[in-house]
Protein backbone atom coordinates (compact mmCIF):
# COMPACT_ATOMS: atom_id res chain seq x y z
CA UNK A 1 0.00 0.00 0.00
CA UNK A 2 1.13 3.79 -0.77
CA UNK A 3 2.42 5.66 2.67
CA UNK A 4 0.23 8.48 1.72
CA UNK A 5 -3.48 8.83 1.40
CA UNK A 6 -4.22 8.07 -2.51
CA UNK A 7 -6.18 10.60 -4.28
CA UNK A 8 -8.82 10.09 -6.56
CA UNK A 9 -7.12 11.64 -9.22
CA UNK A 10 -4.38 9.89 -9.21
CA UNK A 11 -6.41 7.06 -10.45
CA UNK A 12 -6.02 5.87 -14.22
CA UNK A 13 -9.18 6.69 -15.82
CA UNK A 14 -8.23 10.43 -14.13
CA UNK A 15 -4.80 10.15 -15.89
CA UNK A 16 -5.96 9.61 -19.21
CA UNK A 17 -8.59 12.22 -18.84
CA UNK A 18 -5.40 14.45 -18.20
CA UNK A 19 -4.09 13.18 -21.10
CA UNK A 20 -6.65 13.55 -23.57
CA UNK A 21 -7.40 17.50 -22.11
CA UNK A 22 -3.43 18.09 -23.13
CA UNK A 23 -3.62 16.46 -26.44
CA UNK A 24 -6.65 18.15 -27.26
CA UNK A 25 -4.97 21.63 -27.03
CA UNK A 26 -2.13 20.16 -30.08
CA UNK A 27 -3.07 21.94 -33.16
CA UNK A 28 -4.31 20.08 -35.88
CA UNK A 29 -1.62 20.71 -38.67
CA UNK A 30 -4.06 19.54 -41.43
CA UNK A 31 -5.51 22.00 -43.49
CA UNK A 32 -8.45 20.03 -44.10
CA UNK A 33 -10.67 19.99 -41.52
CA UNK A 34 -13.74 17.86 -42.74
CA UNK A 35 -16.54 16.72 -40.13
CA UNK A 36 -15.71 12.84 -41.05
CA UNK A 37 -12.13 13.11 -41.07
CA UNK A 38 -10.14 11.22 -38.42
CA UNK A 39 -8.95 14.07 -35.62
CA UNK A 40 -5.78 15.02 -34.63
CA UNK A 41 -6.95 14.10 -30.77
CA UNK A 42 -8.39 10.82 -31.60
CA UNK A 43 -5.04 9.70 -33.08
CA UNK A 44 -3.23 10.59 -30.43
CA UNK A 45 -5.03 8.73 -28.21
CA UNK A 46 -5.34 5.54 -30.18
CA UNK A 47 -1.23 5.76 -30.27
CA UNK A 48 -0.94 6.07 -26.64
CA UNK A 49 -3.75 3.21 -26.07
CA UNK A 50 -1.46 1.19 -28.15
CA UNK A 51 1.88 1.63 -26.20
CA UNK A 52 -0.40 1.43 -23.05
CA UNK A 53 -2.10 -2.13 -23.76
CA UNK A 54 1.60 -3.11 -25.07
CA UNK A 55 0.72 -3.92 -28.40
CA UNK A 56 3.28 -5.79 -30.06
CA UNK A 57 3.43 -3.86 -32.85
CA UNK A 58 1.03 -1.10 -34.85
CA UNK A 59 -0.13 -3.54 -37.50
CA UNK A 60 -1.11 -5.99 -34.97
CA UNK A 61 -3.01 -3.34 -32.91
CA UNK A 62 -4.79 -2.51 -36.44
CA UNK A 63 -6.20 -5.78 -36.99
CA UNK A 64 -8.36 -5.85 -34.45
CA UNK A 65 -9.57 -2.21 -34.79
CA UNK A 66 -12.86 -2.78 -35.92
CA UNK A 67 -14.11 -5.61 -33.19
CA UNK A 68 -16.91 -4.21 -31.28
CA UNK A 69 -14.87 -4.97 -28.03
CA UNK A 70 -11.52 -2.81 -29.14
CA UNK A 71 -14.18 0.04 -30.41
CA UNK A 72 -16.21 0.29 -27.04
CA UNK A 73 -13.40 0.03 -24.62
CA UNK A 74 -10.81 2.45 -27.29
CA UNK A 75 -14.20 4.80 -26.29
CA UNK A 76 -14.91 4.36 -23.03
CA UNK A 77 -11.49 3.64 -21.42
CA UNK A 78 -9.33 6.10 -23.94
CA UNK A 79 -12.12 8.78 -24.74
CA UNK A 80 -11.35 7.80 -28.41
CA UNK A 81 -14.72 9.26 -30.04
CA UNK A 82 -14.72 8.68 -33.92
CA UNK A 83 -12.77 6.29 -35.91
CA UNK A 84 -10.26 4.26 -35.03
CA UNK A 85 -7.18 5.36 -37.33
CA UNK A 86 -5.62 2.66 -39.27
CA UNK A 87 -2.12 2.05 -39.28
CA UNK A 88 -1.64 4.12 -42.20
CA UNK A 89 -3.65 6.87 -41.49
CA UNK A 90 -2.18 7.04 -37.53
CA UNK A 91 2.05 7.24 -39.02
CA UNK A 92 0.89 10.18 -41.40
CA UNK A 93 -0.93 11.92 -39.09
CA UNK A 94 1.45 11.66 -36.45
CA UNK A 95 4.67 11.97 -38.22
CA UNK A 96 4.31 15.83 -38.96
CA UNK A 97 3.11 16.98 -34.64
CA UNK A 98 5.96 18.90 -33.20
CA UNK A 99 7.28 16.79 -30.38
CA UNK A 100 7.27 19.33 -28.53
CA UNK A 101 3.80 18.91 -27.72
CA UNK A 102 4.07 15.80 -26.07
CA UNK A 103 5.92 17.12 -23.01
CA UNK A 104 3.01 18.79 -21.18
CA UNK A 105 1.29 14.99 -20.00
CA UNK A 106 4.40 14.64 -18.24
CA UNK A 107 4.73 17.87 -16.27
CA UNK A 108 0.60 17.64 -15.79
CA UNK A 109 0.72 14.06 -14.18
CA UNK A 110 3.73 14.96 -11.97
CA UNK A 111 2.53 17.76 -10.68
CA UNK A 112 -0.72 15.94 -9.43
CA UNK A 113 1.72 12.97 -7.95
CA UNK A 114 3.65 16.13 -6.42
CA UNK A 115 0.36 17.51 -4.81
CA UNK A 116 -0.83 14.31 -3.68
CA UNK A 117 2.07 12.99 -1.74
CA UNK A 118 3.41 10.93 -4.12
CA UNK A 119 6.71 12.44 -3.78
CA UNK A 120 7.06 12.03 -0.40
CA UNK A 121 8.54 8.88 -0.06
CA UNK A 122 11.17 9.88 -2.58
CA UNK A 123 13.07 12.45 -0.65
CA UNK A 124 16.70 12.09 -0.31
CA UNK A 125 17.70 12.07 3.69
CA UNK A 126 21.24 13.29 3.64
CA UNK A 127 22.54 16.29 6.09
CA UNK A 128 22.49 19.62 5.42
CA UNK A 129 19.79 19.14 2.27
CA UNK A 130 15.93 19.56 2.83
CA UNK A 131 12.93 18.06 0.45
CA UNK A 132 15.62 17.24 -2.25
CA UNK A 133 15.26 14.77 -4.62
CA UNK A 134 17.80 12.15 -6.61
CA UNK A 135 17.01 12.89 -10.55
CA UNK A 136 19.01 10.14 -12.78
CA UNK A 137 19.59 10.93 -16.20
CA UNK A 138 20.96 8.72 -19.09
CA UNK A 139 20.84 8.20 -22.55
CA UNK A 140 19.99 4.88 -24.48
CA UNK A 141 19.18 3.96 -27.89
CA UNK A 142 15.73 3.65 -29.53
CA UNK A 143 16.57 2.91 -33.08
CA UNK A 144 19.04 2.00 -35.45
CA UNK A 145 19.13 0.98 -39.29
CA UNK A 146 21.37 0.64 -42.58
CA UNK A 147 17.97 2.05 -44.75
CA UNK A 148 15.71 3.97 -43.39
CA UNK A 149 16.12 7.93 -42.75
CA UNK A 150 14.18 10.47 -41.40
CA UNK A 151 15.17 14.44 -40.70
CA UNK A 152 15.80 13.95 -37.14
CA UNK A 153 18.26 11.02 -37.95
CA UNK A 154 21.67 11.31 -36.92
CA UNK A 155 24.49 9.46 -39.34
CA UNK A 156 26.66 7.11 -38.27
CA UNK A 157 29.78 6.33 -40.80
CA UNK A 158 28.62 9.43 -43.05
CA UNK A 159 29.57 8.58 -46.96
CA UNK A 160 31.24 5.42 -45.85
CA UNK A 161 29.91 1.72 -46.92
CA UNK A 162 28.48 1.39 -43.91
CA UNK A 163 26.41 4.33 -43.25
CA UNK A 164 23.96 3.88 -40.78
CA UNK A 165 21.40 5.87 -39.05
CA UNK A 166 19.97 6.09 -35.50
CA UNK A 167 17.77 8.25 -32.67
CA UNK A 168 18.74 8.07 -29.33
CA UNK A 169 16.50 9.38 -25.63
CA UNK A 170 17.98 11.17 -22.93
CA UNK A 171 15.90 10.43 -19.98
CA UNK A 172 15.21 11.64 -15.95
CA UNK A 173 14.01 9.49 -13.56
CA UNK A 174 13.60 11.11 -9.75
CA UNK A 175 14.63 7.49 -8.08
CA UNK A 176 15.39 6.58 -4.33
CA UNK A 177 17.61 3.83 -3.01
CA UNK A 178 14.99 2.15 -1.38
CA UNK A 179 12.29 2.19 -3.90
CA UNK A 180 11.81 0.01 -7.55
CA UNK A 181 9.95 2.73 -8.66
CA UNK A 182 10.74 5.72 -10.82
CA UNK A 183 9.27 8.78 -11.41
CA UNK A 184 10.40 9.87 -15.41
CA UNK A 185 10.04 13.78 -16.13
CA UNK A 186 9.91 14.28 -19.89
CA UNK A 187 12.91 13.01 -22.00
CA UNK A 188 14.70 14.58 -24.48
CA UNK A 189 15.18 13.09 -27.84
CA UNK A 190 18.86 12.82 -29.14
CA UNK A 191 18.49 13.74 -32.35
CA UNK A 192 19.98 16.01 -35.73
CA UNK A 193 18.82 19.32 -34.66
CA UNK A 194 17.79 21.78 -37.57
CA UNK A 195 20.02 24.38 -38.60
CA UNK A 196 23.15 21.95 -37.99
CA UNK A 197 25.15 19.67 -39.59
CA UNK A 198 27.30 17.62 -36.78
CA UNK A 199 25.17 14.95 -35.24
CA UNK A 200 23.17 15.56 -31.95
CA UNK A 201 25.17 13.78 -28.61
CA UNK A 202 24.37 13.29 -25.09
CA UNK A 203 25.97 16.36 -23.37
CA UNK A 204 24.11 18.92 -26.14
CA UNK A 205 21.15 17.05 -25.24
CA UNK A 206 21.76 17.33 -21.40
CA UNK A 207 21.66 20.90 -21.68
CA UNK A 208 17.90 21.40 -23.39
CA UNK A 209 16.75 18.87 -20.78
CA UNK A 210 17.85 20.90 -18.26
CA UNK A 211 16.62 24.11 -18.89
CA UNK A 212 13.26 21.98 -19.80
CA UNK A 213 12.87 20.77 -16.15
CA UNK A 214 13.75 24.07 -14.92
CA UNK A 215 11.54 25.70 -16.76
CA UNK A 216 8.48 22.66 -15.68
CA UNK A 217 9.16 22.45 -12.03
CA UNK A 218 10.80 25.50 -11.13
CA UNK A 219 10.91 24.81 -7.11
CA UNK A 220 11.89 21.34 -7.61
CA UNK A 221 15.05 20.85 -5.69
CA UNK A 222 17.27 18.43 -6.92
CA UNK A 223 20.51 16.21 -6.64
CA UNK A 224 21.25 15.01 -10.44
CA UNK A 225 23.07 11.65 -10.51
CA UNK A 226 25.51 11.69 -13.98
CA UNK A 227 27.52 8.85 -15.17
CA UNK A 228 31.40 9.82 -16.13
CA UNK A 229 30.65 11.33 -19.68
CA UNK A 230 29.60 14.74 -17.51
CA UNK A 231 32.73 14.75 -15.23
CA UNK A 232 33.86 17.97 -16.36
CA UNK A 233 33.56 21.73 -15.89
CA UNK A 234 31.19 22.90 -18.12
CA UNK A 235 28.33 20.31 -16.96
CA UNK A 236 29.32 21.21 -12.98
CA UNK A 237 28.93 24.72 -13.70
CA UNK A 238 25.60 24.25 -15.45
CA UNK A 239 23.96 22.25 -12.70
CA UNK A 240 25.35 24.64 -10.11
CA UNK A 241 23.27 27.17 -12.18
CA UNK A 242 20.33 26.27 -11.79
CA UNK A 243 20.72 25.84 -8.36
CA UNK A 244 20.97 22.07 -7.80
CA UNK A 245 23.12 19.60 -6.52
CA UNK A 246 24.81 17.10 -8.11
CA UNK A 247 26.45 13.36 -8.17
CA UNK A 248 28.69 12.73 -10.55
CA UNK A 249 30.55 9.00 -11.36
CA UNK A 250 34.39 9.91 -11.57
CA UNK A 251 36.95 7.20 -13.05
CA UNK A 252 40.41 6.99 -12.01
CA UNK A 253 41.33 6.75 -15.30
CA UNK A 254 39.67 9.77 -17.19
CA UNK A 255 40.99 11.85 -14.29
CA UNK A 256 44.44 12.02 -13.37
CA UNK A 257 44.97 15.79 -12.45
CA UNK A 258 42.14 15.15 -9.77
CA UNK A 259 43.94 11.95 -8.42
CA UNK A 260 47.34 13.90 -8.09
CA UNK A 261 45.57 16.39 -6.18
CA UNK A 262 43.70 13.95 -3.89
CA UNK A 263 47.09 11.89 -3.28
CA UNK A 264 49.00 15.74 -2.51
CA UNK A 265 46.24 16.25 -0.16
CA UNK A 266 46.71 12.86 1.64
CA UNK A 267 50.32 13.63 2.17
CA UNK A 268 49.26 16.65 3.78
CA UNK A 269 46.26 14.98 5.74
CA UNK A 270 43.40 16.38 4.46
CA UNK A 271 42.07 13.42 3.06
CA UNK A 272 39.80 11.43 5.66
CA UNK A 273 38.57 7.91 6.12
CA UNK A 274 35.78 6.04 7.07
CA UNK A 275 35.08 1.94 7.29
CA UNK A 276 32.00 -0.09 8.39
CA UNK A 277 30.45 -3.15 8.94
CA UNK A 278 26.65 -3.60 7.81
CA UNK A 279 24.44 -5.76 9.49
CA UNK A 280 24.58 -8.32 6.46
CA UNK A 281 28.22 -8.41 6.73
CA UNK A 282 29.40 -6.33 4.34
CA UNK A 283 32.49 -3.65 4.76
CA UNK A 284 32.49 -0.58 3.77
CA UNK A 285 35.53 1.49 3.22
CA UNK A 286 35.82 5.24 1.68
CA UNK A 287 37.89 7.74 1.39
CA UNK A 288 37.07 11.96 0.90
CA UNK A 289 38.11 15.30 0.45
CA UNK A 290 36.55 18.32 -0.24
CA UNK A 291 37.56 21.20 -2.21
CA UNK A 292 39.72 19.17 -4.93
CA UNK A 293 40.61 20.91 -7.79
CA UNK A 294 38.68 18.65 -10.69
CA UNK A 295 41.24 20.01 -13.96
CA UNK A 296 44.23 22.05 -14.36
CA UNK A 297 42.42 23.88 -17.25
CA UNK A 298 41.15 27.84 -16.48
CA UNK A 299 38.28 28.26 -15.07
CA UNK A 300 39.63 25.21 -12.39
CA UNK A 301 36.47 23.73 -10.89
CA UNK A 302 36.72 22.46 -7.16
CA UNK A 303 34.77 19.64 -6.28
CA UNK A 304 34.48 17.44 -3.53
CA UNK A 305 35.62 13.80 -3.96
CA UNK A 306 34.38 10.61 -2.48
CA UNK A 307 35.82 6.89 -3.25
CA UNK A 308 33.92 4.10 -2.16
CA UNK A 309 34.95 -0.14 -2.15
CA UNK A 310 32.10 -2.26 -0.96
CA UNK A 311 33.13 -5.96 0.04
CA UNK A 312 30.04 -8.60 0.66
CA UNK A 313 30.63 -10.84 3.41
CA UNK A 314 31.52 -13.10 0.50
CA UNK A 315 34.60 -11.24 -0.40
CA UNK A 316 33.43 -9.63 -3.53
CA UNK A 317 34.41 -6.28 -4.10
CA UNK A 318 32.58 -3.16 -5.91
CA UNK A 319 34.60 -0.14 -5.92
CA UNK A 320 33.17 3.30 -7.53
CA UNK A 321 34.04 6.89 -7.50
CA UNK A 322 32.16 10.21 -7.65
CA UNK A 323 32.48 13.97 -7.53
CA UNK A 324 29.96 15.95 -5.45
CA UNK A 325 29.08 19.00 -4.52
CA UNK A 326 27.92 18.10 -1.17
CA UNK A 327 30.08 18.85 1.68
CA UNK A 328 31.65 15.44 2.66
CA UNK A 329 31.23 14.44 6.39
CA UNK A 330 31.15 11.12 8.47
CA UNK A 331 27.92 11.66 8.59
CA UNK A 332 27.03 12.46 4.16
CA UNK A 333 29.55 9.93 2.83
CA UNK A 334 27.26 6.79 2.99
CA UNK A 335 23.84 8.85 2.11
CA UNK A 336 25.83 10.37 -0.83
CA UNK A 337 27.49 7.11 -1.97
CA UNK A 338 23.70 5.35 -1.85
CA UNK A 339 22.47 8.44 -4.00
CA UNK A 340 25.56 8.15 -6.60
CA UNK A 341 24.26 3.87 -6.57
CA UNK A 342 20.93 4.89 -7.83
CA UNK A 343 22.03 5.70 -11.01
CA UNK A 344 21.51 2.16 -11.80
CA UNK A 345 17.49 2.42 -11.16
CA UNK A 346 18.10 4.06 -14.51
CA UNK A 347 19.28 1.13 -16.10
CA UNK A 348 17.90 -1.39 -14.54
CA UNK A 349 14.18 -0.14 -13.39
CA UNK A 350 13.97 2.29 -16.70
CA UNK A 351 15.86 1.17 -19.41
CA UNK A 352 15.24 -2.71 -19.12
CA UNK A 353 11.83 -2.36 -18.22
CA UNK A 354 11.56 -0.11 -21.45
CA UNK A 355 12.98 -2.99 -23.74
CA UNK A 356 12.12 -6.35 -22.01
CA UNK A 357 9.37 -5.84 -20.19
CA UNK A 358 6.33 -4.84 -22.73
CA UNK A 359 6.76 -1.90 -24.01
CA UNK A 360 9.12 -2.68 -26.91
CA UNK A 361 10.72 0.29 -27.01
CA UNK A 362 13.42 -0.36 -29.42
CA UNK A 363 10.60 -1.77 -31.59
CA UNK A 364 10.04 0.35 -35.06
CA UNK A 365 6.26 0.83 -35.10
CA UNK A 366 6.86 3.41 -37.54
CA UNK A 367 10.40 6.01 -38.59
CA UNK A 368 7.89 8.21 -41.20
CA UNK A 369 10.10 11.36 -42.91
CA UNK A 370 10.02 13.98 -39.78
CA UNK A 371 8.83 13.36 -35.96
CA UNK A 372 7.17 9.88 -36.38
CA UNK A 373 10.31 7.92 -34.49
CA UNK A 374 10.46 10.21 -31.46
CA UNK A 375 6.37 11.05 -31.24
CA UNK A 376 6.07 7.42 -30.46
CA UNK A 377 9.26 7.06 -28.66
CA UNK A 378 7.08 9.99 -26.14
CA UNK A 379 4.46 8.04 -25.90
CA UNK A 380 5.93 5.22 -24.86
CA UNK A 381 7.67 7.16 -21.80
CA UNK A 382 4.28 8.43 -21.27
CA UNK A 383 2.42 5.15 -21.01
CA UNK A 384 5.66 3.69 -18.71
CA UNK A 385 4.77 7.00 -16.67
CA UNK A 386 1.31 6.57 -16.54
CA UNK A 387 2.03 2.53 -15.00
CA UNK A 388 4.83 4.11 -12.41
CA UNK A 389 2.08 6.40 -11.12
CA UNK A 390 -0.13 3.61 -11.04
CA UNK A 391 2.48 1.17 -9.05
CA UNK A 392 3.16 3.85 -6.63
CA UNK A 393 -0.20 5.62 -5.70
CA UNK A 394 -2.97 3.61 -6.98
CA UNK A 395 -4.19 0.50 -4.29
CA UNK A 396 -6.92 -0.80 -6.98
CA UNK A 397 -3.73 -1.42 -9.31
CA UNK A 398 -1.30 -2.93 -6.67
CA UNK A 399 -4.06 -5.32 -5.55
CA UNK A 400 -4.45 -6.48 -8.83
CA UNK A 401 -0.57 -6.75 -9.25
CA UNK A 402 0.06 -8.61 -6.15
CA UNK A 403 -3.38 -11.18 -6.29
CA UNK A 404 -3.49 -11.84 -10.07
CA UNK A 405 -0.27 -11.47 -11.26
CA UNK A 406 1.57 -12.03 -8.19
CA UNK A 407 4.09 -9.04 -8.82
CA UNK A 408 5.26 -9.82 -12.30
CA UNK A 409 4.13 -6.73 -14.43
CA UNK A 410 4.34 -8.59 -17.88
CA UNK A 411 1.70 -11.10 -17.05
CA UNK A 412 -0.29 -8.25 -15.82
CA UNK A 413 -0.22 -6.21 -18.85
CA UNK A 414 -1.35 -9.72 -20.61
CA UNK A 415 -4.24 -9.88 -18.39
CA UNK A 416 -5.43 -6.53 -19.15
CA UNK A 417 -5.56 -6.63 -22.97
CA UNK A 418 -7.22 -10.19 -22.93
CA UNK A 419 -10.17 -8.01 -20.52
CA UNK A 420 -9.85 -5.25 -23.19
CA UNK A 421 -10.14 -7.68 -26.14
CA UNK A 422 -13.06 -10.02 -24.68
CA UNK A 423 -15.13 -7.25 -22.61
CA UNK A 424 -17.38 -4.39 -22.87
CA UNK A 425 -15.66 -2.27 -20.09
CA UNK A 426 -16.60 1.26 -18.89
CA UNK A 427 -13.93 2.18 -17.06
CA UNK A 428 -10.35 0.93 -15.72
CA UNK A 429 -11.70 0.64 -12.16
CA UNK A 430 -14.27 -1.78 -13.44
CA UNK A 431 -10.91 -3.05 -15.47
CA UNK A 432 -9.28 -3.55 -12.21
CA UNK A 433 -11.91 -5.15 -10.06
CA UNK A 434 -12.88 -7.86 -12.64
CA UNK A 435 -9.09 -8.76 -12.49
CA UNK A 436 -8.89 -9.06 -9.15
CA UNK A 437 -12.36 -11.40 -8.60
CA UNK A 438 -11.93 -13.22 -11.66
CA UNK A 439 -14.20 -14.44 -14.35
CA UNK A 440 -16.23 -17.42 -13.93
CA UNK A 441 -15.39 -20.06 -16.55
CA UNK A 442 -17.96 -20.61 -19.34
CA UNK A 443 -18.09 -22.96 -22.31
CA UNK A 444 -18.71 -21.88 -26.11
CA UNK A 445 -22.01 -21.30 -26.70
CA UNK A 446 -22.99 -21.09 -30.85
CA UNK A 447 -25.96 -20.95 -32.81
CA UNK A 448 -25.50 -22.76 -36.24
CA UNK A 449 -29.41 -22.59 -37.18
Amino acid sequence: MPDHKPRKHLCLDSMIQMIYDSFDSIPDHRPNRRKDKISLLDTLMSAFAMMHLKYPSLLEFDRERETEELKFNLKHLYRVQGRIPCDTYMRSTLDPVDPGAMREPFKLLFNEVQRGGGLKGFRFSCVGLKDHYLLAIDGTGLYYSGKCRCQECCIKNEGKANEAYYHQMLAACIVHPDRETVLPLAPEPIVHQDGTTKNDCEKNALKRLLSDIKRDHPQLKLVIVLDGLYADGPTVRLIRSYGWHYIIVAKDGNHTSMIEAMDALDQKGDVKRFEMTDGNGAKHWCRYANGVPLNKTEPVEIVNVLDYVETDKKGKRHTWGWITDIPLTEETVLPTAEGGRCRWHIENETFNTLKNQGYEFEHNYGHGEQHLATNLAYLTFLAFLVDQIQQLCCPVFQKALKLRARGTRTYLWKLILRYFLSWLIESWEEMFQAIIHGTAARKIQFDTS
